[in-house]
């Protein structure tokens, strides 16, 4: 039994979504930037920071980071992370 061409064209179309779907995610320029907060954990020198005990960090020039702040961390899309400074509390 043959598939009808609706079926067909269904079965292209969600094809189609899944591979432009995974494109999407792997692609900088499509994934976009994002912000987060993070608290600094460790200052391991070097203009880097540690953030949550997970990953370092590189800041900007302007910031002189304290363990325990609150900062607002860049996401930039393309694997790249900026502290961008401290927040308030």
């Amino acid at each position: 039994m043959s598939k009808s061409g609706h079926s067909m064209n269904r079965d292209l179309a969600a094809a189609l979504k899944r591979t432009a779907q995974r494109t999407g995610e792997n692609t900088a320029s499509v994934r976009g930037s994002r912000l987060m907060l993070a608290t600094i954990t460790a200052i391991p020198g070097a203009g880097l920071v540690t953030v949550d005990d997970d990953m370092q960090v590189r800041r900007l020039t302007a910031y002189t980071p304290t363990v325990g702040d609150l900062v607002l961390l860049a996401d930039h899309g393309d694997g790249n992370w900026t502290v961008l400074g401290k927040l308030a509390t």
